[in-house]
């Protein structure tokens, strides 16, 4: 399923329109895209060019927190989104990590999460997968869509990081050492859990945050600071 890069309102963002079709407004947005996060941020200009009524953005911890957002709820902490409601936009922020979004078209569900190495050495997705099919969810209705994050090619870990995801029952294949060391493939873990959780529709933006210094934010390049917003919402 292809991805196209796009803009609107000033936010340029890449995004799969095969998935919009069905129901899915959602976003993996560049660098270059106004600022959403602060709380002076173009959050007025946001929900108009997007056809909100609200947006959602919480301070991430890089934990395993999700929640399913039900009425006028709005989360204060956490690193996952689970939305039933239409017009609802949910907001992750990553600057290397893996943003992923769930939905099931079938029933109209949708979930975001943040998966950096503690959120997937945590499980976040699988945890965001399984309250989805407990919302009534089934593993063939469940489409991903994994979005740009620090690739293999230029996410080197140490030893102690590898120990920590064989023992938790990641695979050994996720990790390749070359001239840089040894290097760690996050959306590579991340397929092996929605795998395992019945999930067989996964589509790629595999574009890699660090390679790309004109697209987007990277921690590891020196951006600290800095962060893009990842959305979905149900339309």
């Amino acid at each position: 399923m292809d991805f196209k890069l796009t803009q609107k309102g000033g936010w340029t963002y890449f995004y799969i329109p095969e998935m919009e079709r069905k129901g899915l407004k959602h976003g993996f947005f560049t660098s270059s895209s106004p600022d959403l996060i602060h709380p002076k941020g173009d959050r007025a200009e946001f929900l108009e060019a997007f056809l909100l009524k609200d947006v959602i953005i919480f301070n991430q911890e890089h934990g395993d927190t999700v929640h399913v957002i039900k009425s006028h709820e709005r989360p204060k902490i956490g690193d996952g989104l689970i939305i039933t409601q239409k017009h609802i936009g949910c907001i992750i922020k990553t600057a290397d990590c893996l943003s992923v979004i769930l939905y099931d078209f079938s029933n109209n569900i949708a979930a975001i999460v943040h998966a950096g190495w503690r959120g997937t050495v945590k499980r976040i997705t699988e945890k965001a997968v399984r309250i989805m099919k407990d919302l009534g969810c089934k593993p063939d209705n469940i489409e991903a869509i994994l979005g740009p994050s620090i690739n293999s090619c230029c996410y080197t870990v140490g030893e102690e990081l590898y120990n920590i995801f064989i023992e938790n029952g990641f695979s050994k294949n996720l990790f390749k050492r070359g001239g840089k060391g040894l290097l760690l493939s996050l959306r590579g873990a991340n397929i092996e859990i929605l795998k395992k959780e019945g999930i067989s529709q996964i589509y790629n933006i595999e574009i890699c945050t660090s390679c790309n210094e004109g697209l987007f934010y990277s921690y590891r390049r020196g951006d600290r600071n800095k962060r893009q917003i990842n959305f979905v919402s149900l339309s």
